[in-house]
């Protein structure tokens, strides 16, 4: 489905001032990430292209918005907490405009996940130097993501044979375990280490690493009619996760970069619409 990307990047863009004003009212830190980062050092706003809205914080800000967001975000503004939904298996705080929709494809068959027009916080963790220290975290790790996507996928989400046969298989834990029992224990896992006390950083649960000294501190750079706080080693931040970030990608590749099922921007997901 074709979105109006200029009337989704002005709703943003409203939705980040609010959340702006939010972090300041509370002392909470955070900054542009990933492609908003990009598009302020290499656009002053948005990337035209650019469908949403990406904000990264320490794990420690992450637990204090993920708190006060619910009860000091405008009435038609909502904190959607993944813990508190059974799919998908991300680990992002969405804020989102009630009043309109900006249901992915993916999330379709999923009515507790749908939202309107969003903006994504991504929590920022610890990690270590290569070696025992981080091996061990690691181990750790990895049987708890896969169990978080275990927990949270259905047979609609199993798409070849072994994934239908892992599905089959763990069944039964579903019946005796929570399904978010996983997120939670990969985030006690995480907490353990600060940004400020760490080498290393963590995005979210992801893989991709950064050296801490990138996201310690941040400078504020313009984004279309406001300033943001970007990562203070922004140069290296940036070529980690695009390698030559000044370089436009080729025509064909400048599109949103979220497939959509059902976009509007007067009507909202809660009518749910589509189906009249």
């Amino acid at each position: 489905m074709d979105i109006d990307i200029a009337a989704v990047q002005r709703r943003e863009l409203e939705i980040l001032k609010e959340v702006a004003k939010l972090c300041e009212r509370h002392g909470l830190r955070w900054w542009a990430d990933g492609g908003t980062c990009l598009g302020a050092v290499r656009h002053k706003g948005f990337i035209p292209w650019d469908d949403d809205v990406d904000i990264g914080m320490p794990r420690e800000d992450f637990d204090r918005f993920r708190q006060i967001a619910p009860r000091e975000l405008p009435e038609h503004l909502a904190l959607q907490d993944y813990e508190q939904i059974r799919h998908p298996a991300h680990s992002i705080l969405k804020v989102h405009d009630r009043r309109t929709t900006f249901i992915e494809d993916y999330l379709a068959p999923y009515p507790e996940a749908h939202t309107g027009v969003y903006l994504d916080v991504f929590a920022y963790d610890g990690y270590p130097e290569p070696g025992p220290e981080r091996d061990a975290l690691e181990r750790r790790r990895k049987p708890l993501r896969t169990l978080r996507r275990i927990m949270r996928h259905t047979w609609a989400d199993a798409g070849t044979p072994g994934q239908k046969l892992r599905y089959v298989l763990t069944v039964p834990l579903r019946w005796v375990m929570p399904y978010n029992w996983p997120s939670l224990r990969e985030e006690d896992l995480f907490r353990r280490m600060s940004i400020y006390d760490a080498p290393w950083a963590n995005e979210c649960f992801g893989w991709v690493l950064y050296p801490s000294r990138c996201v310690r501190e941040t400078v504020t750079l313009p984004f279309e009619d406001m300033t943001v706080p970007c990562p203070a080693g922004t140069d290296e931040y940036l070529r980690i996760l695009y390698g030559d970030y000044m370089t436009y990608p080729p025509e064909d590749q400048r599109a949103p970069g979220h497939p959509v099922a059902w976009f509007s921007m007067d009507r909202s997901y809660l009518d749910r619409w589509w189906e009249e």
